[in-house]
């Protein structure tokens, strides 16, 4: 009991010294507008760090081991080293230290974006088309073009000596397979599957004890059953119907058990119909009473056959309705860019609100080009943009309908850009250059 009683008195006079003569307090300010220093670092020279100035610019040190010299840093200001004048030569018992901001010099330095990673090159091969899904990234790579084709050919590009490449997530060339006839373009389903579409047949593709297979089905088949079905929900899966003539997209909801389909949403451009309706007036007569008896035996408007009878899809003012329908965390989201705004549905095929879009108004312009893309790996929606060769992708908010931040595409003229996982594929060959056409990948901010 004496020992505490003797130990306990130690540490209260200690605790009285330090809180008297032996104890220094101060403040650290900024010499030209007096404000704080915060996290300033004091010590006597040769000693190290003593005390350091909280949010204020205060501080307290121990003067038991006081030396002459008080050296104080701090990484923002000039390091002072004062002479100490003593506890009893400071005003007030109080040391008031001010710091003078210092000038840091650096290299000159040259800020440059990083270039686009390469995805795949060969010094044999075009890159042509690509898909990113959960296998990895597929790339239809072709050897030459087709050059000589059918009339009914014109126009589209057919490619000769086509091999189907499978990559990995570091860009590993994991199979491939050569095709066996001439290829159109590459494809997928709902479940983002790949599908190669040849000349003659459709090929669905699998990967398989480390080598892929196709397996052959009619072309009217992929266009009828199976491109037009995009997506799914719980119990339906959803499609868009296109009318080649009449300037109007339907988007639909299968229900597989039921074997039937209800509209989701309808989406026309309101100045086109009124073109494709105006095809009446200019009918002969005998065209106009034509078109009026179809109109009664398909219980339709005359003005809606006239159109298909002149066959408005030649008329140079028309244009196809651009209206995506996508699937963002089992919401249905309809792009109805003719009235500016997204419309949103439930998973009882319903709608549920609306917000206004603005992205679109960009593709306006006279070398406009747009569409809207989707990160199968996250579900975020991005609009694409391509003016006068340079190409952009925008992030748009499926919730609120607004544009966030925007990535710059470095090389020029961008061809099939894709979105996954947070970053942006496409096709590029530099015009004039001997390289073959390259895939690129770049990270989106």
């Amino acid at each position: 009991m004496m020992v505490r009683y003797v130990l306990l008195v130690c540490v209260v006079l200690t605790a009285l010294r330090l809180s008297g003569q032996d104890v220094l307090r101060g403040i650290v300010l900024d010499s030209a507008d007096g404000s704080a220093v915060v996290d300033a670092q004091l010590g006597w020279a040769g000693e190290g760090v003593a005390a350091v100035t909280d949010e204020e610019g205060r501080f307290t040190i121990d003067l038991r081991n006081a030396g002459t010299l008080l050296e104080v840093t701090h990484v923002a200001y000039r390091t002072q080293r004062i002479a100490f004048p003593g506890a009893k030569g400071l005003e007030a018992g109080r040391w008031e230290i001010r710091l003078g901001a210092r000038t840091i010099l650096l290299a000159a330095a040259e800020v440059r974006r990083p270039e686009p990673e390469v995805v795949f090159q060969r010094e044999d091969l075009h890159a042509a088309d690509l898909f990113v899904n959960h296998d990895g990234l597929w790339v239809l790579a072709y050897e030459r073009p087709r050059l000589f084709r059918a009339e009914s050919e014109q126009g589209r590009e057919i490619l000769r000596d086509v091999r189907l490449v499978l990559l990995d997530t570091v860009h590993t060339e994991l199979a491939s397979l050569p095709m066996q006839e001439d290829v159109l373009g590459l494809h997928h389903d709902l479940r983002d599957l790949p599908i190669v579409r040849g000349t003659t047949l459709a090929y669905g593709v699998s990967y398989h004890g480390g080598g892929l297979r196709l397996a052959p089905f009619p072309l009217e088949q992929l266009d009828r059953a199976v491109l037009p079905w995009t997506d799914s929900i719980p119990g339906w899966v959803l499609g868009t119907r296109k009318d080649d003539v009449q300037p109007r997209v339907d988007h639909l909801g299968h229900d597989p058990v039921m074997d039937s389909s209800v509209l989701v949403a309808a989406v026309l451009d309101s100045f086109m119909m009124q073109l494709f309706r105006s095809e009446y007036k200019y009918l002969s007569g005998h065209d106009k009473v034509v078109a009026m008896d179809l109109a009664r035996q398909f219980r339709t408007d005359p003005e809606v056959v006239a159109g298909y009878m002149a066959g408005f899809d030649r008329n140079i003012w028309f244009k196809p309705v651009y209206a995506p329908m996508f699937v963002v965390d089992d919401t249905i989201v309809v792009f109805d860019h003719y009235r500016g705004r997204l419309c949103k549905y439930n998973g009882e095929l319903r709608l549920c609100g609306e917000v206004p879009i603005v992205h679109h108004m960009a593709r306006q312009g006279r070398d406009w080009k747009g569409r809207i893309i989707q990160d199968a790996a996250t579900g975020a929606l991005y609009a694409e943009y391509q003016r006068s060769g340079q190409g952009w992708v925008q992030r748009i908010d499926a919730r609120t309908g607004r544009p966030g931040a925007i990535t710059r595409i470095t090389h020029r003229y961008p061809e099939k850009v894709q979105v996954y996982d947070g970053g942006v594929y496409y096709i590029h060959r530099a015009q004039g250059s001997l390289q073959k056409r390259t895939l690129y990948r770049e990270p989106l901010r």
